[in-house]
């Protein structure tokens, strides 16, 4: 017999609805799609006392999370303009711990008995049956049905999505291309110099980078265009070919207005270059109506840009609130409906004010990002809403 609940999606979100929902004694399974041990792709996170670290609380796993993350000098952004020159800073003596996702992952999974999360267990579709009820199909083969209540933690491109809504996440003009710098490469020093051990943004003619340093030391470098969504396989640059590809950053139109030593952040970049191609969700669309059997939490809900640091935090207070709803009202409607009377409004303002801080990383200087920073943040706000 199936558990009451199906969690597809092992990410941030899946994993802290798990971990919550074993505090609260209420079974479930989750189907993840990567292998047990493969390491999630992407930058390290802050996590937000009101969203984040309330999900590691109540999810049982603080004191793990306290022993994985990376406080003080770790929570700085330092923002230059593109001459190179050190204008502002944020985020000093805030309690928003960095975490690689790997170690994130790990942490949750601390507070998960082994077998409630199935690996290598990657969604195909996602339908009604002739009685109505929710049948899942997966890539080899096997279908999975007779759950209560199905929560699609898969992603921006979720399968379970189409059960609730027929919107679909946007292309925001915005595309980052990844790279690293790791101990032993010849600027490493330099860049340690520039970023520290937080986090540092270089800005102005329409571009910029956003460069952050990881758990093991090595740096993630992200240079943010703005471009057509299908620029990166439109031949305009083969991504493949690194040291072209270089060449081609390092252009008047791209970062060649850059200064010499952020310019050589591109230069001894290690590669391969990666596509990161920046999705949100439509505002007016997140009001659908609340279905008995099925929810969204996490970007399968609401996909944002992530520039104001909330994507992650947000995601992790629907677990915490969904979790909160079923303990109170069971597997029922009413605990659907006032957990997304709840996501609604708080991901629309993450989405609005990820948007808002988006045109402004992408401003032709950085005066305007530090003014709103100085004046009217919209960075590091979420947990007072």
């Amino acid at each position: 017999m199936s558990p009451p609940i199906a969690i597809v999606g092992g990410g941030p979100a899946g994993l802290a609805l798990a971990a919550c929902l074993t505090q609260r004694g209420i079974d479930y399974i989750v189907y993840e799609r990567s292998s047990d041990g493969s390491k999630p792709y992407g930058g390290c996170l802050d996590l937000h006392v009101g969203s984040g670290q309330r999900a590691m609380r109540e999810g049982g796993v603080f004191d793990e999370f306290k022993k994985s993350s990376r406080d003080g000098d770790a929570t700085i952004h330092l923002v230059y303009d593109h001459h190179g020159k050190h204008l502002f800073s944020w985020g000093e003596g805030r309690d928003s711990p960095e975490i690689d996702r790997w170690q994130l992952r790990r942490v949750l999974l601390t507070g998960i008995p082994k077998e409630k999360v199935v690996w290598s267990k990657a969604l195909k579709s996602a339908d009604r049956d002739e009685n109505g009820k929710i049948v899942l199909k997966f890539e080899d083969g096997t279908t999975e049905s007779g759950f209560q209540l199905v929560v699609g933690a898969d992603g921006s491109a979720s399968k379970i999505r189409h059960l609730v809504t027929t919107a679909k996440p946007v292309y925001s003009g915005k595309t980052y291309i990844t790279t690293k710098i790791h101990p032993g490469n010849p600027y490493y020093e330099k860049m340690k110099s520039i970023c520290k051990m937080g986090s540092m943004v270089a800005m102005g003619k329409g571009k910029h980078m956003f460069n952050s340093r990881q758990g093991d030391g090595h740096y993630r470098i992200d240079l943010g265009i703005e471009v057509p969504v299908d620029w990166t396989t439109s031949g305009h640059v083969d991504l493949s070919n690194f040291d072209e590809a270089k060449k081609f950053f390092l252009q008047e139109s791209f970062y060649g207005a850059y200064s010499p030593e952020l310019k050589d952040i591109i230069q001894y970049s290690e590669g391969p270059f990666r596509p990161w191609i920046m999705y949100h969700m439509p505002t007016d669309e997140l009001n659908w109506s609340p279905c008995a059997d099925v929810t969204l939490i996490g970007d399968a809900a609401h996909v944002t840009i992530p520039l104001v640091g909330d994507g992650v935090n947000c995601a992790m207070r629907d677990s915490v609130i969904l979790a909160d709803m079923i303990k109170q009202y069971g597997l029922t409607q009413k605990a659907i409906t006032e957990y997304e009377k709840e996501m609604f409004p708080y991901a629309i303002d993450v989405i609005t004010r990820s948007n808002a801080s988006g045109k402004l990383f992408f401003g032709e200087s950085a005066e305007p990002f530090i003014q709103m920073m100085t004046q009217s943040p919209l960075i590091g706000v979420a947990d007072h809403h």
